[in-house]
C-alpha cells in the first residue's frame, strides 16, 4: 500500500528532471488516484542520496528507486507491487540496515 511518496528536490536531481516528475506525480494523483490512494502524502524531499543515479523516490520511508521517470511513478501508481517488489513490511529495527541493503551500502 502507498503511504508517502518523496521525491528528491536537491539541485541535481532537479536537473535530472526531478520537479518534473513531482509536478506528473501530484497531477496523475489529483486526475486519477486520489480515490484510491485516499491516505497518500506526496511530498518534496531534500537530499536522498546517491544523486548520481537521480532522480531519487522514496517509497513508504523504506524503499528507494533510482533514475525515475515520469513513466515510471505511472506505473507506480498503476501497480506498486510490480515497482517495487515483494517487500510490504520492514520492522522499525530492521529499518536502517534495509535502507542501507537498498542504498548500496551493505551487500
Amino acid at each position: 500500500m502507498l503511504k508517502k511518496i518523496t521525491i528528491c528536490q536537491n539541485t541535481v536531481c532537479q536537473n535530472k528532471g526531478s520537479k518534473a516528475i513531482l509536478q506528473r506525480l501530484e497531477s496523475l494523483y489529483e486526475e486519477k488516484y486520489k480515490a484510491i490512494y485516499p491516505q497518500l502524502r506526496i511530498e518534496r524531499g531534500d537530499c536522498l542520496g546517491d544523486c548520481e543515479q537521480g532522480p531519487i523516490v522514496r517509497v513508504n520511508d523504506a524503499i528507494f528507486l533510482r533514475n525515475v521517470n515520469n513513466q515510471q511513478i505511472q506505473q507506480l501508481l498503476d501497480h506498486p507491487e510490480e515497482v517495487l517488489g515483494t517487500v510490504q513490511h520492514v520492522r522499525e529495527q530492521d529499518r536502517e540496515i534495509f535502507e542501507r541493503i537498498l542504498g548500496g551500502d551493505l551487500y
